[in-house]
């Protein structure tokens, strides 16, 4: 039995799902399968695609992806030769999406696929026209030390932005398949969730935050090398700052999107 498509909804959605991936050999299969069954017993959903790229992955992720997309139509891989880190291959799975509203996941699991729920409760206001995107919220269930460098640098930004996002670095996001495909996007690594909320501030997007679920990794390894990306982070939050006093200043233009 599907689920009940929520009243304020005037029509079901058409929506992409772009993900990195790599090295996930250990769970991406049973992923995909909690994705796709998710997705299609949704009456909220018309229509949807599941586009994930394979950054390269040394193990038997990218045969996974490939069995699976015979099962499963709806699943178009990508996949590169080598590992280009996350920020690349979410880019390239964005670039690949087609539908109305693209949702923003890690192929990790630590954002169950029934997220999408609690924001399609805040799709009327987008409808409306207040606004383009939503922002999940995490209940982080990280270390003490990724939680506070994320508030910190979360706290930069927005005192750069003059915004007060609760989440600034959630890289769970909903949005607007056009809005999304046509923003310009320059980090690398796992800087990338904080630049696409930068860059819908620097829009003028309206934004919607909305508490979701967040995992603990319990399956495979992060790739992230605490220093070494900390140090990437603060560079780049302060990039951020600084690309805003441009703008403010009139020193850098900004970029017209759809």
């Amino acid at each position: 039995m599907g689920h009940t498509v929520d009243n304020h909804l005037t029509k079901p959605i058409r929506l992409s799902i772009a993900a990195p991936c790599f090295n996930e050999c250990e769970s991406i299969f049973d992923v995909v399968q909690e994705w796709h069954l998710f997705l299609q017993r949704n009456d909220s959903i018309e229509q949807f695609e599941i586009i994930i790229c394979n950054d390269g992955s040394q193990d038997q992720t990218g045969q996974l992806l490939d069995q699976l997309a015979v099962q499963y139509p709806e699943l178009h891989p990508i996949h590169f030769p080598t590992n280009q880190g996350a920020a690349c291959a979410l880019q390239a799975a964005i670039r690949a999406t087609k539908l109305d509203w693209v949702l923003l996941l890690d192929s990790d699991n630590q954002f169950p696929i029934t997220n999408v729920t609690r924001m399609l409760t805040k799709i009327h206001n987008i409808h409306s026209g207040n606004a383009c995107a939503i922002l999940g919220i995490r209940d982080k269930k990280d270390s003490f030390f990724l939680r506070m460098g994320s508030k910190l640098s979360g706290y930069i930004c927005n005192l750069s932005h003059r915004s007060q996002i609760k989440d600034f670095n959630s890289a769970c996001k909903l949005v607007s398949g056009r809005l999304l495909r046509s923003l310009i996007l320059e980090a690398n690594g796992m800087n990338y969730s904080t630049e696409i909320t930068s860059r819908l501030l620097e829009a003028g997007v309206p934004l919607i935050e909305v508490d979701i679920e967040h995992r603990p990794r319990t399956i495979g390894t992060s790739s992230m090398k605490f220093i070494k990306d900390s140090l990437h982070r603060m560079i780049f939050v302060l990039y951020i700052s600084l690309r805003q006093f441009m703008l403010k200043m009139k020193i850098l233009r900004r970029h017209n999107i759809l």
